[in-house]
């Protein structure tokens, strides 16, 4: 794919266009029981949306992306808040880790290089993460029903499976299988099938550092009622008939984040809605996202934290907050 094919490039390259939105929720779940300072590896980071989350909370991030307009954005935030985020614009066939790290993450990005190229990397990471650390990957896998869309077509290179086959030796703490219904600038809605991988490094049977939280119910919406609700919309303008969800799952993150390249805020939620196997999820109080689950939805919530860290580890940056 050339870059002038690349939708996500309209929005990278426009400074206060947000492109794909904040940090990922299993991102917040993850860092929750991270260490203090903690060294962190993010592969194919766009924008930086989960960097900056992470490095807002004083750890020290590695970010690996192809895009120049996109590592020319997330550089000028981080140097205007002297985050500690060593940005790097290159291909990953080319990427040579070379630290130990508390969590390496790869959002979307994997799936565009072969499997020849991703699995020894993930295999090399495997051996050079710390104990007790973890791995999350996000990758867009075609089903039947819902192909790879065309402007996110890639190698291919993911089966559902593969990535629990290669930890089958650690604690797996997601993996998640969804159809995803998202817009972005230069894109208009479309749907694809995701992948979401989490693992810790860890003996399957030593205790868990979460709780997996069921949210799954017996509720029921139709597929026309579901498809009908447009994204974009605010929560208090859904209606639904009768419906009102009976699993509700709302996350506040604390701290700095980014509502958008010009925009820092202390308040920052996301709520999801569940009805059945159908999710609504609200992005300070905006639908930006609408799922369809294959496997069980579940949340983790933190056993117990890695101690009082946020006073020393938090970083408050210089722009006032809204």
């Amino acid at each position: 794919m050339s870059s002038s094919e690349r939708f996500w490039e309209q929005g990278y390259s426009d400074p206060n266009v947000w492109t794909m939105g904040g940090p990922s929720l299993e991102v917040y779940e993850v860092e929750q029981q991270l260490p203090r300072n903690a060294t962190v590896l993010d592969i194919g980071c766009g924008e930086g949306r989960n960097a900056l989350f992470l490095a807002f909370r004083g750890h020290s991030v590695t970010a690996l992306e192809l895009s120049s307009s996109a590592v020319r954005k997330l550089r000028s935030i981080a140097d205007e808040f002297a985050l500690n985020i060593d940005v790097i614009e290159g291909r990953i066939e080319d990427f040579v880790p070379d630290k130990t790290y508390d969590l390496a993450l790869a959002h979307s990005s994997l799936h565009f290089v072969t499997k020849d190229v991703w699995v020894p990397l993930v295999n090399e990471l495997r051996q050079r993460t710390s104990k007790g650390g973890f791995h999350n990957f996000t990758s867009i896998i075609g089903t039947s029903r819902y192909p790879v869309p065309y402007e996110c077509r890639h190698a291919n290179s993911f089966d559902r499976g593969d990535l629990e086959s290669l930890y089958a030796d650690w604690q797996v703490l997601r993996s998640d299988f969804y159809a995803k219904w998202d817009s972005h600038p230069g894109i208009s809605t479309h749907v694809h099938a995701v992948e979401k991988f989490v693992a810790r490094k860890a003996r399957p049977d030593e205790p868990l550092p979460f709780i997996k939280v069921d949210l799954s119910n017996g509720d029921e919406l139709s597929f026309e009622l579901f498809d009908s609700i447009p994204l974009r919309i605010h929560i208090a303008d859904v209606k639904l008939p009768c419906i009102r969800p009976n699993t509700v799952n709302r996350i506040e993150i604390s701290g700095l984040n980014m509502n958008s390249p010009t925009q820092l805020t202390r308040s920052y939620a996301v709520e999801e809605w569940f009805f059945g196997r159908y999710a609504l999820q609200f992005t300070q109080g905006v639908l930006t996202g609408k799922y369809e689950y294959f496997t069980q939805p579940i949340s983790l919530r933190a056993v117990q934290s890695m101690s009082n860290r946020r006073g020393a580890g938090a970083h408050l940056g210089s722009r006032n907050a809204g």
